[in-house]
């Protein structure tokens, strides 16, 4: 059955095919430089998360960016800290590296390995996030975990976060405390010559 439309739809059809043709794709999928260690890596990892977690395809589509910290190491005793390095993707090109810290004071001992993916909703999201101004404090909790994922099932206030556990035993009941830093692609390529 052939279906005619008004004449009064033909343009709205029209113009929402050249939408779709001249915008280009949120989800465009970054390649990763091999020459760069440290970009080799987080695909390597986007790669495994993408087949461990599947509750984060969703956030892959839906983000206007994301950091990705292949690998963060987390130490506790008494008092702990944790420390990462990754790169800040945005579309189909990476804008700049980034580094976590976090400091944890409470009941906690053990050791965890993990990778963590920080999702942007929008732009705004990421433009705060390049601005260094993103922290998290006070909060607590109890972790048992040896092997698995979490993070926050939706976006809070634009961000969501989801790690993936690689290996590690932590208990832990403790306050913590954790930052960001945000170096442009530009300034470190200058650095690295």
């Amino acid at each position: 059955m052939i279906r005619y439309y008004p004449r009064r739809a033909w343009p709205t059809v029209v113009k929402t095919m050249l939408l779709i043709l001249i915008t280009p794709a949120a989800g465009a999928e970054w390649q990763a430089d091999v020459s760069n260690p440290r970009q080799a890596s987080a695909a390597q990892e986007l790669a495994r998360f993408r087949a461990d977690v599947p509750r984060s395809a969703r956030f892959f589509e839906e983000a206007y960016g994301y950091a990705i910290l292949p690998s963060v190491t987390r130490l506790g005793a008494g008092f702990g800290g944790a420390y990462g390095r990754g790169i800040v993707v945005q579309g189909d090109k990476v804008i700049g590296s980034t580094n976590f810290w976090q400091f944890t004071s409470g009941i906690q001992a053990g050791a965890r390995y993990f990778s963590m993916i920080v999702f942007f909703k929008d732009k705004d999201a990421l433009d705060y996030f390049t601005q260094e101004r993103m922290r998290f404090m006070g909060q607590a909790g109890i972790a048992i975990a040896t092997l698995g994922a979490s993070g926050t099932p939706a976006y809070n206030d634009g961000v969501a976060i989801i790690t993936r556990t690689r290996f590690g035993l932590m208990g832990e009941f403790t306050i913590s405390g954790a930052r960001y830093t945000y170096r442009p692609y530009a300034i470190e390529q200058q650095a690295d010559r």
